[in-house]
């Protein structure tokens, strides 16, 4: 077991090493001068080459990468070219927002996707299975923004049981949570309800099940030992992917509610052409993304020992 930790953490780190170095030089190919974004278009050549040089960017090309890992490995992601605040504490406030609501959304989604889907599979062609089909692809065919409006607008502005805008004091403040999780959450659920039908579905078919029912054991036992056990290591993997997608997707709940999470301040970054802080937001989530990733692989190890020799 030690072996396949280890194994699978020195993957994530190369991984992530691989990714910093996409975000880094990909920033560099982007069209326009980050100088020139900070200054002004009526900024003067020589007010322009004193930026350059202030910032580091008159240097070459390699010696600004190896500038920008070694700030990596100091935990220093730079300083906004805007407003010259520090981009890790930037971070630091609005990246609980975003994780608080990817947590709250994930458990709304489990709850709202995983019984129906195993209840249908194990049921199919009843009412409740059809139903729950409707429901699902009812739900997926809804666009997010325009689901979150309509619950802003229900029970915000005509209910007044939640705030209409804003993140509170904390991340944890449920009221403001409460409307951009559901959001997010139901329409994954509804999503999660097709695919968890399907995984138990295929794994109802398989010869092992069909042998533990024909040696005498309990239903029970062949559903959750044998068919669902089997059937978690696809749930899992899409869950991990809508867990991905929700951190790196949550702008337009984030905009709708006006909640400052990181995909607000990128759309904010990415207006104002802020280059560092927009680099800074892509290296700690494509870390929470390598670490979702890493996490996935260990709970494959829960469902199913044999991942181990993989």
């Amino acid at each position: 077991m030690l072996g396949f930790v280890l194994k699978r953490a020195g993957e994530a780190i190369l991984t992530a090493f691989l990714v910093f170095s996409f975000v880094f030089f990909a920033m560099r190919l982007l069209p326009g001068d980050p100088v020139v974004a900070m200054l002004g278009d009526r900024a003067g050549a020589e007010a322009i080459e004193n930026a350059r040089k202030a910032l580091g960017l008159d240097q070459p090309l390699i010696v600004q990468y190896g500038q920008f890992l070694w700030g990596l490995l100091h935990l220093d992601l730079g300083h906004s070219l805007v407003n010259k605040v520090d981009v890790g504490a930037t971070m630091a406030r609005h990246l609980p927002y975003t994780i608080m609501l990817t947590i709250a959304s994930t458990i709304i989604g489990i709850i709202v996707g995983l019984p129906p889907g195993v209840w249908g599979a194990l049921k199919p062609g009843g009412g409740a299975d059809h139903s729950s089909r409707l429901v699902s692809l009812f739900g997926s065919a809804l666009p997010d923004f325009y689901v979150g409006l309509v619950l802003l607008v229900i029970f915000g502005l005509r209910l007044h049981w939640f705030p209409l805008l804003g993140g509170g004091k904390t991340p944890f403040d449920l009221r403001y949570l409460a409307l951009p999780a559901i959001t997010l959450g139901v329409l994954k659920g509804f999503g999660l309800i097709r695919f968890t039908r399907t995984a138990v579905l295929d794994a109802s078919g398989r010869d092992f099940v069909r042998t533990a029912r024909s040696l005498g054991l309990s239903e029970r036992t062949v559903v959750w030992k044998h068919i669902f056990r089997n059937a978690m290591i696809p749930i899992t993997t899409q869950i991990s992917l809508s867990i991905i997608a929700t951190l790196g997707g949550t702008i337009a709940i984030e905009l709708v509610f006006n909640r400052p999470g990181v995909g607000q301040l990128l759309v904010g970054a990415i207006t104002s052409r802020d280059y560092t802080l927009i680099q800074g937001g892509l290296v700690i989530l494509s870390v929470l993304v390598v670490a979702v990733n890493l996490a996935t692989d260990l709970l494959y190890v829960v469902f199913d020992p044999r991942v181990r020799t993989n």
